[in-house]
């Protein structure tokens, strides 16, 4: 059903995917712990580029009010998984830049900044929950600050980041064309975005249908993996990496989450997770969340004769 609506990603029709309960937004609601599923608004879907939308959410200042006073008691009950899961993607992220000053967008509590700090890079992260951003600065000692990706400025000034990473955030951006954009501003030349986010048009989203745990309050856009390769080559960034998230959490984590979204099997598995002891871990991969890391130009300089060294030229296609 056709919804009179533009994307805003690509300006095409948009149509009902799923019909949502609409419930009230609270800063709750918005919680990376919170995948109560059915709580969103109605989720329209693009005909031309497959992305899902729910054109409910506010924008601007008012989104982020919701995001300020968000907490996650929650969270870091997983804490040992969630490094894990970080530490991961720093692995893939040091193939191409090993060290260097890293910028985490949204970065929760900070334990990937801790990772990063731990492996040399000079991190800095920007979160707007004031309770997260509590914890990063007063318990791991990072530099944290409180501002939206719009509202930050390098200090560092030129060149920029060597690593820029949007985990679990690209999807609550209310404007991810002018996100990406930013983003690449912020990175140095020859350096690396990290992009992680839920994949729609993955078969798991497809199969799971309304259950699926990507849709819930908080998700502004969701981007088929197309779609996301497109956005970041349009802006002049090469794809250097695309491969399925591997998470890491407690047994206990997955069967909770199995039995929020399994309907009537639910009830066994949310008694069996409760005899589960916590320390058992289980990492993998339901193949619905994408990793695309995306390196921007390196500067190529001449040589007196006008020549590109063989080096830089490697560089700047690699």
């Amino acid at each position: 059903m056709a919804s009179g609506l533009a994307c805003r990603i690509c300006s095409g029709d948009l149509t009902l995917r799923i019909r949502g309960r609409g419930e009230p937004l609270t800063a709750a609601a918005f919680s990376p712990s919170a995948h109560t599923t059915g709580g969103h608004g109605d989720l329209l879907e693009c005909v031309e580029c497959g992305s899902v939308q729910q054109p409910v959410l506010p924008a601007g200042a008012e989104l982020h009010d919701l995001y300020r006073d968000m907490t996650d008691d929650a969270y870091l009950g997983e804490e040992a998984g969630r490094r894990a899961t970080g530490a991961r993607l720093l692995d893939l992220i040091g193939r191409f830049v090993p060290a260097g000053r890293l910028l985490d967008v949204g970065c929760g509590p900070g334990l990937l900044l801790d990772e990063a700090r731990r492996r040399g890079y000079e991190p800095i992260g920007l979160e707007l929950s004031h309770a997260s951003a509590i914890h990063a600065r007063e318990a791991l000692g990072l530099d944290v600050r409180e501002l939206a990706l719009e509202d930050f400025a390098d200090e560092g000034g030129a060149p920029g980041f060597d690593v820029v990473v949007l985990a679990d955030v690209i999807e609550h951006l209310d404007d991810v064309p002018a996100g990406l954009d930013r983003c690449r501003e912020l990175l140095a030349p020859g350096g690396t975005l990290c992009v992680v986010t839920p994949d729609p048009a993955s078969r798991t989203a497809r199969l799971v249908g309304e259950r699926w745990w990507g849709y819930v309050p908080a998700h502004t856009f969701l981007l088929p993996r197309a779609t996301l390769r497109r956005l970041l080559t349009e802006r002049g960034l090469s794809i250097a990496a695309d491969v399925s998230l591997v998470r890491t959490f407690s047994l206990r984590y997955w069967m909770a989450g199995l039995g929020e979204r399994s309907g009537p099997v639910g009830t066994v598995s949310s008694a069996l997770q409760q005899r589960l002891p916590q320390s058992l871990s289980l990492s993998l991969s339901l193949g619905d969340e994408r990793v695309v890391l995306a390196r921007k130009p390196a500067l190529v300089t001449k040589s007196p004769n006008g020549a590109v060294p063989e080096s830089q030229a490697r560089a700047a296609t690699s």
